[in-house]
């Protein structure tokens, strides 16, 4: 029969119970099948010493052999190929150094104190030998290679938070299971930078715990769902969130709100000013910084030029980077990143589009005197609920990862950030919300921010009213920017001369400036697209920039849910409307069946389609009509099409030419 043993105390019990009644205090007793056990590792130990004692090969020579028997495991890693890993049995508990920082250093010198008798003292250049000879063996005998990860592994259908603790255990999440286990050689691999502390171990949460949360750091009411969301999906290691963005004056708790979620996802710390950092102001600085946490928490941003914008929005969604390990040679050092972000400041100055979309800012409510608490009492009420928070959390993850197989591809993403909105989704209905509640709340944000941006950029707002009665726009550049900025000066009152008004200055910048607002032009529903007029044709001379902007009619936008239109034009009206009722008969026969399923957003969409549908045989004769002014053709239906050329209105778009509506050729 087995029995514990506590190395520390020399105590040994039948029980643990036993064992901890008779005074053993160690974390993790050993437990051994039979007693001969503990005789052997004893003999063990006698027989290592009695080795190195007795072998004649030089003092680094042995130890470089006893490091390699202590190490069970070599991998590289795949993030960074200068990274050698040992996994290792360290004070009864499996760990993971990187051999060659610090705590490789101090593990060696301690393992060599432990079992080498002697007085003799070394530097730690003696030790960092040692493990550079091992790194150099595993890097040139084809060791293995695998992911090694900050805080947060995902696999296929689990995932794995490492508490940062020194049993080095972790919560192992599974389809509908939350399992606390300590890691071992065979579980994924992690890396503990300087940065990372010891998280708080998690309880079971109940359903108020979020709605502490949020209550806590005075999100606003109409934000809390979308936030709560958020918050949890910064757990989902392998795939793309939003950046969480507080703004507000002073006093409005950026820093502490910000510091707060940095605690809940990966802490640096048990107090605010341990879990916010500033934000380095060159690249290769900043992709450091990314790559050694999980989530970076960034405090009184005011300002993101184009080079850090890039670089936010690569780590955001992950990406490689690459610089030379020394001048002295043409070797690179090549790693990946991806990285969660969370950053406050009085008004940060995101001006780059592609950001834009990667983010979401949240509103807070204004904070009343009487409500004010001290950072003590704030980190307190913190304290008390981060446990449920995270038994919450983990819990509705576990649910989540069951029933993402089943909705992932109901869900049809509408925005840059698609796995957000799928999992997003699917989280709410997890934490027991109605179907689609979470993605309107986060339309309606993407929404306010889209319209926002529009009048951060005054040229949007002047194509507007240039493109107001048409669909289609083409003309020189330099016309088009001369159009646009008298709109701007006179029906939008824009001082254009004024250095901070984001407008082109010069025509010759039109074009550079349309790149950087085309995402939001997509979202206001316009295309622009710029070429060189190459054709022999007059209306032009020969190489000239030509800006066209079309409307983009049937693009289901987010600030308004337009109707598909159904598109048969290759069916003779009769045949469309018989293949239309054929098609009404069968939604109709399927949503029968389908009368007591969860609705999702594709349901939502199928029945706008049933109303199109419905619509098209009343309005088929009120068919917009168009003619072509490049080479006077027309008039034609906005679905008519032929074999040779598809549909006839698309065909000559593409060809660069004038396409207008029919009813407006006379005030041509």
């Amino acid at each position: 029969m087995g029995f514990y043993f506590c190395e520390e105390s020399d105590y040994k019990a039948k029980t643990l119970k036993e064992l901890r009644k008779m005074g053993c205090k160690c974390p993790d007793p050993l437990f051994y099948p039979d007693e001969k056990d503990v005789k052997k590792q004893a003999n063990k130990k006698k027989f290592i010493e009695k080795s190195l004692d007795d072998d004649n090969r030089s003092d680094q020579k042995k130890l470089y052999d006893f490091a390699l028997t202590r190490i069970d495991k070599l991998v590289i890693s795949e993030n960074n190929s200068d990274e050698v890993f040992g996994i290792l049995k360290n004070n009864n508990h499996i760990e993971t150094l990187n051999l060659s920082s610090t705590r490789s250093i101090h593990w060696l010198t301690n393992e060599h104190n432990q079992f080498v008798n002697s007085d003799e003292l070394h530097s730690s250049d003696y030790y960092k030998t040692i493990l550079n000879t091992i790194i150099s063996k595993a890097t040139m005998n084809g060791t293995e290679k695998v992911k090694v990860y900050n805080r947060i592994a995902q696999l296929e259908n689990e995932i794995w938070y490492d508490l940062g603790n020194s049993s080095w255990q972790a919560i192992k999440i599974t389809e509908g299971k939350v399992k606390l286990v300590k890691l071992d050689k065979d579980s994924p691999v992690f890396r503990r930078s300087q940065s990372l502390q010891e998280q708080i171990q998690p309880e079971k949460g109940t359903n108020i715990s979020l709605d502490l949360l949020v209550n806590l750091l005075h999100i606003s009411e109409h934000d809390q769902l979308v936030f709560k969301i958020n918050l949890i999906c910064m757990f989902l290691q392998a795939y793309s969130m939003p950046m969480i963005v507080f703004d507000g004056s002073a006093g409005s708790i950026k820093t502490t709100a910000t510091a707060t979620v940095k605690r809940v996802v990966d802490p640096a710390g048990k107090q605010s000013q341990d879990n916010v950092s500033s934000m380095q102001e060159k690249p290769n600085d900043l992709i450091i910084q990314l790559s050694n946490r999980y989530l970076a928490s960034f405090d009184n941003v005011s300002y993101i030029d184009s080079k850090i914008s890039d670089v936010v929005c690569r780590g955001i969604t992950g990406s490689n980077n690459e610089r030379r390990k020394l001048y002295t040679d043409n070797d690179e050092a090549i790693f990946s990143f991806r990285s969660k972000i969370v950053l406050n400041g009085i008004i940060p100055t995101l001006d780059y589009p592609d950001l834009q979309t990667r983010l979401i800012s949240y509103d807070r409510e204004t904070i009343d005197e009487s409500n004010l608490i001290t950072e003590k009492e704030f980190q307190k009420r913190l304290n008390d609920i981060l446990p449920n928070v995270l038994g919450l959390i983990f819990k509705t993850l576990s649910k989540a990862l069951e029933k993402y197989p089943e909705l992932k591809d109901k869900i049809k993403p509408k925005t840059r950030m698609a796995d957000f909105e799928i999992w997003g989704e699917v989280i709410s209905r997890c934490l027991g919300n109605t179907s689609n509640k979470f993605l309107k709340e986060y339309y309606t944000k993407v929404s306010q921010r889209n319209i926002s941006n529009q009048e951060n950029y005054p040229i949007i707002q002047a194509i507007q009213i240039l493109m107001k009665g048409r669909i289609f726009y083409e003309d020189s550049a330099l016309n088009i920017f001369t159009e646009l900025s008298k709109i701007a000066e006179d029906k939008l009152m824009i001082n254009l001369k004024d250095r901070f008004i984001k407008f082109p200055k010069h025509y010759n910048q039109i074009t550079k400036h349309f790149k950087v607002v085309k995402p939001l032009l997509k979202t206001a529903g316009f295309d622009v697209i710029n070429y060189h007029w190459t054709k022999q044709d007059p209306k032009f001379d020969k190489n000239t920039s030509i800006i066209s902007i079309s409307k983009i009619e049937l693009q289901k936008t987010l600030a308004e849910d337009l109707p598909k239109k159904p598109s048969l034009p290759s069916l003779p009206s009769p045949q469309k409307k018989q293949a239309q009722k054929s098609k009404k008969t069968s939604e109709s026969s399927e949503r029968s069946h389908k009368s007591n399923s969860e609705p999702s957003l594709e349901n939502d969409n199928s029945s706008h389609e049933k109303q199109a549908s419905e619509s098209s045989e009343s309005s088929e004769s009120n068919l917009k009509k168009f003619y072509c002014c490049t080479c006077d053709a027309g008039e034609f239906g906005e679905n008519e099409s032929t074999q040779l050329n598809g549909n006839i209105v698309e065909f000559h778009r593409k060809q660069g030419h004038d396409v207008r509506l029919w009813e407006k050729k006379e005030n041509v």
